[in-house]
């Protein structure tokens, strides 16, 4: 496994890794992908990927990417936010193949990407997370986030709404050791 920051070259393996989440949230009610439904066009993986690069070498997004030879099986990304007032906070985004969840890579991956946005001066960091993701929300805890409250039915997937948790992370107090 090899886990390094995302780069010009990704793009393919970024476009196979997000039509994989694409197509397990028909399956999965659980997954915690809320950005997108249906198939993603190379034009769209070319934007965020232009985007995330943009934004990594001005030091507002982070970016972890896990690879299996040249397969992308997971990836974190914590965005800064934007204007100024808001330019030491980020929001973590984080999601690994299902065949990869429960073997520590989400972990490594969010546990770089927290030391990365602490260097670039995000010590802020908040997340949504299914209510009904427990393995994730226990990863979050052991991180050092801390629930700030519950947004009741915030998704709904074929007739089912679920409770998303928001949680946060001061990174000016130590994230745990792994």
């Amino acid at each position: 496994m090899i886990i390094r920051p995302f780069a010009e070259s990704d793009l393919e393996s970024l476009l196979k890794f997000a039509n994989s989440l694409v197509r397990e949230k028909k399956t999965n009610l659980d997954l915690g992908v809320t950005a997108f439904d249906k198939r993603l066009s190379r034009d769209f993986e070319r934007k965020f990927l232009d985007s995330t690069l943009k934004g990594m070498k001005n030091k507002r997004v982070v970016s972890v990417a896990a690879f299996s030879g040249k397969e992308l099986v997971g990836e974190c990304l914590i965005r800064g936010r934007e204007p100024s007032d808001l330019a030491h906070t980020g929001l973590l985004g984080i999601v690994v193949l299902d065949r990869y969840r429960g073997a520590g890579v989400g972990e490594k991956l969010a546990r770089d990407a927290l030391q990365a946005a602490r260097r670039v001066g995000i010590w802020l960091v908040e997340l949504e997370v299914l209510a009904v993701n427990l393995r994730a929300i226990r990863l979050y805890e052991k991180l050092g986030f801390r629930r700030a409250g519950i947004v009741p039915d915030k998704v709904c997937r074929r007739g089912r709404y679920v409770d998303m948790i928001v949680m946060y992370a001061d990174l000016r107090q130590t994230i745990n050791p792994p």
